[in-house]
């Protein structure tokens, strides 16, 4: 099976999955501990969880199932000095603080390590179980600028897929696909799924296979959804990020 037939039908699961918002669904991924006192957002765990399963099955299994990960960085890359896939969810929010500096807060209701798959047979057939140490990570949650306050999902991980395979997915966005003087792959997307709803999203892949994907809607549930299914309720008028904030945050050198 191919890495975008494998990404359409996960993204079949996700819409399946954050429309019913049921308390089953967390159950499928044991979350990190999260903070004590942060209130979680159903709808929001939903869209992790399917997320989660998502980006495990596609960003290790290309064409024929190979399991083989992303290139490495050269040897003189930045990122030599740091990590390009922060690895734990709390690495992950420290430097999420460092990349929006001034131009929001946020507070974490969920996070995740991003499980690497493990190739297994099972009644004759090959199926991935997630297991072993995490390959990179997910956390999501609130965040509010300027006094708007909104839901968001970042995730960064290393992967085979291109950008433009989040915009094709059960609830198609408005999407525009670049490519960035540094061979970066960009994609930017917006959905209005209802009246008075907006979500907007930014993936980049690099050179190196990082992708770095940020989700951010004035609604509970970052992917947007219909205002009277479940996560459709309205937090705030408008997003508290712009499309533009967003493609800033993601190509920004302080990651």
């Amino acid at each position: 099976m191919s890495d975008l037939r494998t990404l359409h039908d996960a993204f079949a699961e996700l819409d399946r999955r954050a429309d019913a918002a049921t308390a089953g669904t967390a159950a499928d991924m044991a979350p990190v501990v999260r903070p004590r006192r942060a209130v979680r957002l159903v709808p929001v765990a939903a869209t992790v969880v399917a997320v989660a399963a998502l980006v495990a099955s596609a960003v290790w299994l290309g064409p024929g199932g190979s399991g083989t990960p992303a290139a490495s960085p050269p040897a003189n890359s930045p990122s030599t000095t740091q990590s390009s896939v922060p690895i734990s969810p709390d690495d992950l929010i420290a430097r999420f603080r460092v990349v929006l500096g001034d131009t929001a807060t946020f507070e974490v209701t969920d996070k995740w390590s991003v499980p690497k798959p493990s190739p297994s047979k099972q009644s004759g057939e090959s199926v991935t179980k997630l297991e072993g140490p995490g390959i990179g990570a997910m956390v999501a949650g609130t965040l509010t600028s300027a006094g708007i306050t909104g839901s968001w999902l970042l995730t960064v991980h290393p992967s085979e897929s291109e950008p433009g395979e989040w915009c094709d997915r059960g609830r198609p966005m408005v999407c525009d696909v670049s490519t960035l003087p540094d061979g970066s792959r960009l994609a930017t997307g917006t959905l209005q799924p209802d009246v008075g709803a907006v979500a907007y999203m930014a993936c980049v892949k690099r050179p190196d296979g990082t992708m770095i994907l940020l989700k951010v809607s004035n609604q509970e549930d970052p992917s947007g959804t219909v205002t009277f299914a479940p996560g459709g309720r309205i937090l705030s008028p408008q997003s508290p990020l712009t499309l533009d904030q967003l493609k800033a945050i993601v190509t920004s050198d302080k990651w």
